[in-house]
């Protein structure tokens, strides 16, 4: 009896406790079913009910539920999308066009003297400078006006013995012709010649004159400032001091004072001044060698000065190449002629030309990435923007155009310098 009592006793403490665990599971996973919601910035925060954060204000959002199945709207999807593919949908682009274009370029040059016009005055007899009349570089000078006097004791011999002839052998003409053709050849005039026969008294100092007008200036071979450099003069009359030495050149700035002196001594035949004629000037234009492949003799050109006082339609008369520094060019060169002196040495102008090229195919130069030793764009195909290289020409306004790597149907990405980052590296394929 006892042990039956026991026994149920046993079963029922069970029952009970079975039935504590039910209970509990049940509360547990009706906990688990309901809702909760949290901050999005703050996930520490949970509440069963809708609401706000405590810490930062913000609407509480609902928690997922294990195995919930998340709903993909439009904007999410929008979001979902990766940043590269929204960046690509969204470039222009363009196709190359085939059509002729006024090639037009701008280049800036100077105006200079016309170096055919520069006239030098030699001294046909050595001796020493007696008087200079001339007082710096660049004085305006007449044709027939005294530049210096000059003694020498060649020509006071030469004199005499024109004078010995006439009066010792005044019968003897050809000596005497032969006497006065000899002070001509010195550079003795007619009418020195004539006061000579005259007065029966010779000169011991003998006067030169500018043979032409314009400005004269001093030539840089005529006397040596130092023992150890050299006055060079430019195309424009500008003077400067170079040293010898190879590989240093010194520039001083422009002299207007002579070198020449009253008692320095001069040889025969040697240059003191040369004279410079500005009725007619020179435009140098320099070019690129890309630029100036397209332009030839008698080609329309536009000069505007530097002052923006004139512009003037004219035509170019010469192209001369050159080599400096490593780097080939063309001096594109336009006569003027100077009326009312107009146009002064050493004054800038900008020149324009142009003209109409052959149907050929253009880009917008925006299109062009250049990377220093190529010119890229970008292609598209398939989806995907590919580098590629091509070989630009003319540019003409905001127009290249593309000698090599382009066919008609390629589509080009307009704006080329927006498919790279300051971090990128571009790698053409050929």
């Amino acid at each position: 009896m006892k042990n039956n009592l026991r026994n149920n006793m046993r079963m029922n403490v069970c029952n009970i406790f079975f039935l504590l665990l039910v209970l509990a599971c049940g509360k547990k996973d009706e906990h688990a079913m309901h809702n909760q919601y949290t901050c999005p910035m703050h996930p520490t925060v949970i509440q069963d009910l809708p609401g706000t954060c405590p810490i930062c204000g913000m609407d509480l959002v609902r928690k997922g539920k294990p195995g919930e199945e998340v709903k993909i709207t439009s904007e999410l999807n929008y979001l979902l999308k990766p940043a590269n593919a929204i960046v690509v949908s969204s470039i222009k682009t363009i196709l190359p066009t085939q059509k002729a274009m006024e090639f037009s370029s701008v280049a800036n040059g100077i105006i200079t003297y016309d170096t055919r016009r520069i006239t030098s005055i030699p001294i046909r007899f050595g001796g020493r400078i007696e008087k200079l009349l001339v007082k710096y570089n660049f004085q305006p000078i007449r044709n027939g006006q005294k530049i210096l006097e000059v003694y020498s004791p060649e020509l006071l011999n030469a004199q005499r013995d024109l004078l010995y002839l006439m009066n010792s052998d005044k019968e003897n003409v050809q000596l005497i012709d032969g006497a006065k053709e000899k002070l001509r050849l010195l550079g003795v005039r007619e009418t020195q010649i004539e006061q000579l026969i005259s007065t029966r008294q010779e000169s011991y100092s003998f006067s030169v004159f500018s043979p032409a007008d314009g400005y004269i200036i001093e030539d840089p071979a005529s006397s040596k400032p130092t023992s150890k450099s050299e006055t060079a003069v430019s195309m424009d009359g500008g003077m400067s001091t170079v040293s010898p030495s190879p590989g240093k050149n010194s520039i001083e700035p422009l002299r207007t004072e002579l070198l020449a002196r009253e008692g320095m001594y001069v040889s025969s035949g040697q240059t003191l001044f040369k004279v410079i004629n500005i009725d007619y000037m020179w435009a140098d234009i320099n070019t690129y060698q890309r630029d100036a492949a397209y332009l030839k003799v008698n080609d329309s050109i536009r000069l505007t000065l530097d002052d923006g006082s004139a512009s003037i339609e004219t035509k170019v008369n010469f192209i001369q190449p050159f080599f400096k520094n490593g780097e080939s060019f063309i001096t594109v060169r336009v006569y003027l002629a100077n009326t009312g002196n107009r146009y002064r040495a050493g004054q800038l102008v900008k020149a324009s030309f142009g003209k109409f090229s052959p149907s050929t195919m253009w880009i917008p130069v925006t299109a062009k990435l250049d990377l220093g030793t190529k010119d890229i764009v970008f292609i598209k195909r398939r989806g995907v923007f590919r580098p590629k290289e091509i070989e630009a020409g003319r540019q003409s306004g905001e127009w290249i155009e593309v000698a090599r790597g382009l066919e008609a149907g390629d589509s080009v990405a307009y704006n080329a310098q927006f498919m790279i980052d300051s971090e990128g590296f571009i790698k053409v394929r050929n």
